[in-house]
């Protein structure tokens, strides 16, 4: 992703999905170590596009995937108490069905809690090339 005319919508992106997880993942030590090194191997996997086209693809990519952490995840706080999840619906996680705001959410389940490792496949010369991937 380094051509220089897409370098400072790049950083840009780059950037917007830094601040997209530090507002999602606040207070959540380890994703947000997870979610660093996921962003950036997979900038580090497109450093040396080039082509036109599949740059526009990755920048879309970038959109969308801010858009997805700053509105289509939830984080819920586990109830000691309870052994329920609290989860708070914000007014940008709010969904519209025929002219009705939705402000439910899918339940979590125990499955849903199991936190997966990440891992960052590298190629013959030890950079991070492929897939980011997780695996429980």
């Amino acid at each position: 992703m380094s051509s220089s005319p897409y370098l400072p919508r790049v950083l840009s992106g780059y950037r917007r999905l830094f601040r997209a997880r530090k507002m999602l993942f606040t207070g959540d030590e380890r994703a947000m170590r997870e979610s660093r090194i996921a962003i950036r191997a997979q900038f580090d996997i497109n450093k040396h596009v080039t082509d036109v086209s599949k740059m526009e693809g990755l920048m879309v990519m970038i959109d969308e995937t801010e858009h997805m952490l700053r509105h289509g995840i939830l984080r819920g706080q586990l109830d000691d108490k309870s052994g329920n999840y609290q989860v708070k619906i914000k007014p940008e996680h709010a969904e519209m069905l025929d002219g009705q705001e939705i402000t439910t959410a899918e339940p979590i389940t125990p499955e849903m809690t199991k936190k997966p490792d990440v891992v960052v496949t590298k190629n013959e010369k030890g950079d991070a090339s492929g897939c980011v991937s997780s695996r429980s």
